[in-house]
């Protein structure tokens, strides 16, 4: 498993050279829009820890925008990771928290674009309300028109507590 130096080093690359970049097949959208200005603005708190142990971390959100957990993927099945961050989301949802997953074993595919970090997995937690609230400003800009059905109920919709 990479250093975590490493895998510092690779995400930031990640960010800046992909994440943040605007991509022609997402209809010259960066795949986040949002992630050069919380990057530049040190709102991303990137640690190492088992992706049990996020609770560790909730009392971040406010003092960052987003907490990475980066965890060994080779320890965690993608469908160990699917069904716990599902369980997870279904209390922290209520409590205005939510994490997404990236595990390099479920390619996330958007309009052909290949979405993963890969290099390991990463749980993204972040405020519930501050998602939906820039989600809801990205599909009033016609982002989300290149994704299909199935990739908006994956990331977006099913985050809509009703």
């Amino acid at each position: 498993f990479p250093s975590h130096d490493r895998i510092r080093q690779e995400l930031n690359t990640w960010l800046v050279n992909f994440v943040e970049q605007p991509n022609p097949l997402l209809n010259n959208w960066p795949p986040c829009p949002y992630a050069r200005q919380a990057r530049l603005s040190n709102q991303i708190l990137t640690v190492f820890d088992s992706p049990f142990n996020y609770e560790l971390y909730l009392p971040y959100i406010g003092e960052y925008e987003v907490v990475i957990i980066c965890f060994d993927h080779n320890k965690f099945s993608a469908s160990q990771i699917e069904l716990y961050v599902k369980h997870t989301n279904s209390v922290l949802m209520w409590k205005d928290y939510v994490i997404l997953e990236d595990h390099p074993g479920s390619e996330e595919i958007v309009n052909g674009v290949k979405m993963n970090f890969g290099l390991c997995g990463l749980l993204i937690l972040q405020r519930l309300s501050h998602l939906n609230q820039a989600s809801k400003q990205l599909q009033d800009k016609r982002y989300y028109d290149t994704w299909s059905e199935e990739n908006l109920n994956d990331v977006v919709n099913w985050r809509y507590i009703t």
